[in-house]
């Protein structure tokens, strides 16, 4: 066991189940990039990843997979198919935009309430600041 298994950058996604099999093909990296493009923290987020199985057969295809993605802040998790012709990551970028997932994490954010400007005086009269 070397020093870097297990091991994962703690900025990335938490990804379980069959990672490279997406890994391969950059599309972790696409996924965290929607999230950073649209506002969203990446801690928020997790992946499982799923080969798809030949129903007859039982086998496992080695292209098609399943992504379930969730927001574990929201709770709201959607499941998108991987492989050759699908485009996972897009439809998840529209479901992100939409709002399914939720707020962005700046949206969320409670800010002070804004004081409000009182009336300066200065020389030649009061203005605003």
């Amino acid at each position: 066991m070397s020093l870097w298994d297990g091991w994962e950058d703690p900025m990335s996604v938490r990804c379980d189940g069959d990672c490279k099999v997406m890994e391969q093909l950059g599309e972790r990296q696409d996924f965290e990039s929607e999230l950073s493009r649209l506002g969203f923290t990446h801690e928020a987020f997790t992946i499982y990843v799923r080969r798809a199985r030949a129903p007859a057969s039982g086998t496992t295809w080695g292209q098609n997979y399943s992504v379930c993605v969730t927001n574990v802040v929201t709770k709201r998790s959607n499941i998108y198919w991987g492989g050759p012709g699908e485009q996972w990551v897009s439809q998840f970028a529209a479901d992100l935009a939409s709002g399914f997932y939720g707020a962005p994490d700046w949206q969320r954010v409670e800010r002070p309430p804004r004081r409000a400007t009182r009336p300066r005086l200065v020389a030649g009269g009061p203005t605003r600041s």
